[in-house]
């Protein structure tokens, strides 16, 4: 494990609460390029464990020590790893299955077989859906308030699949046996130039989620944009093919990557935040003007963004890790729409950071997994000892 001070720039307010202390970085593997990782409880002992995908496989890590490496499924490809993951109680069987997708290719759920065999490896590999194709995107979601989640999920590959379009992905009947899930696109064909990750929010404060979105643009065209798809309410449970209305966030938006939803000025309403993680930058858009603010214009390629309350004093704060810059940087909030930027961490990419309690002390720490730089690590909080 390594320590790294929370350093505060030069020209930022200094936070004592997150930054007297230091946040302990510890790694789980250095085992190849890694772009997903997530924690889910699988051996019940009250600590999360992480699967991860790198080197031509999906890996599951189990905490506290990360010693052996348990291999759920290998592909064809030796040096593949997924793009993007999520995790569900896809059966019902009351824990926690794995889903994601290799770029270029279609998305796929990974079976928990269950404690102790899902430490045997060999997790049932099920198809989610043959069409959607090069994925880059899957969240987890209950949409139409079911009680069942969902997965919404994008269709990166302008030529293939349901191009330019994203969807929600409805669990079957019979997951084990189904060939498909029910999908539902929400977003038909008017989400191109590289759609990117989504986030939700309920921006118009009716109890339901709207979706946003980012678009990288090159080598996509019609892309560099930020905008949400609002959800149509409480028909959708009776009517799932409901539309969808896109409305815009901002344009001329070079590298738009990833949207999260959160309220930035603590005014009452739900603002975006958003970040160029194929550019530079990130930046919040205040609800409902979608006037923009920029939170940290030198971070360069900031392709994960995170939220949480980091410092438990109410307020939702951010982190990001640029995979150029090579920083990892957390964004703690005052709650007038300014944020005060702290280095947590430097010559470590990302392209997937969650906001997780990864030693179940009460505090959220942060996950990720760090791309070119060949490692999945977390970030302990010192906030609580």
């Amino acid at each position: 494990m390594h320590r790294f001070l929370c350093l505060p720039l030069l020209s930022m307010l200094y936070s004592p609460v997150l930054c007297a202390q230091s946040w302990t970085k510890h790694t789980i593997t250095e085992g190849g390029h890694c772009n997903t990782a997530l924690a889910i409880p699988i051996n019940h002992d009250q600590r999360l464990d992480v699967i991860a995908s790198f080197a031509g496989k999906v890996s599951l890590f189990l905490a506290p020590d990360w010693e052996q490496e348990i291999v759920l499924h290998r592909f064809a490809q030796p040096g593949a790893g997924c793009i993007h993951s999520t995790s569900l109680d896809v059966d019902g069987d009351g824990d926690m299955d794995w889903a994601g997708s290799l770029a270029g290719d279609h998305p796929f759920w990974l079976e928990n077989p269950g404690w102790p065999t899902a430490a045997m490896g060999a997790w049932a590999a099920r198809p989610m859906d043959e069409a959607i194709t090069g994925v880059h995107c899957l969240l987890s979601a209950d949409l139409d308030q079911d009680g069942q989640m969902e997965v919404i999920i994008n269709n990166f590959e302008p030529a293939k699949g349901i191009a330019n379009s994203i969807a929600w992905l409805k669990i079957p009947k019979e997951p084990r046996t189904a060939r498909h899930w029910e999908r539902h696109v929400f977003a038909p064909a008017n989400a191109p130039g590289g759609n990117h990750y989504m986030g939700l929010a309920d921006i118009d404060g009716d109890g339901w989620m709207e979706i946003g979105v980012g678009a990288k643009g090159q080598p996509f065209a019609h892309g560099n944009w930020f905008a949400y798809w609002q959800h149509p309410g409480q028909g959708l449970r009776t009517q799932p093919y409901q539309s969808w209305t896109k409305q815009m966030i901002a344009e001329d938006q070079i590298g738009a990557t990833a949207v999260i939803g959160l309220d930035a000025n603590q005014d009452g309403k739900t603002d975006w935040v958003a970040a160029r993680g194929h550019g530079k930058g990130i930046v919040w858009f205040e609800n409902p003007t979608w006037q923009s603010h920029p939170i940290d214009e030198t971070i360069l390629s900031p392709h994960s963004l995170t939220t949480a309350d980091y410092n438990q004093d109410g307020l939702p704060d951010l982190a990001s890790c640029g995979y150029t810059s090579q920083w990892v940087r957390l964004y703690e909030a005052r709650g007038d729409g300014t944020f005060a930027v702290h280095q947590l961490d430097s010559g470590q990419e990302s392209y997937d950071l969650r906001s997780v309690d990864m030693d179940g002390d009460g505090d959220v720490d942060l996950l990720n997994a760090g791309r070119a730089t060949g490692n999945v690590l977390w970030y302990e909080n010192p906030l609580i000892k």
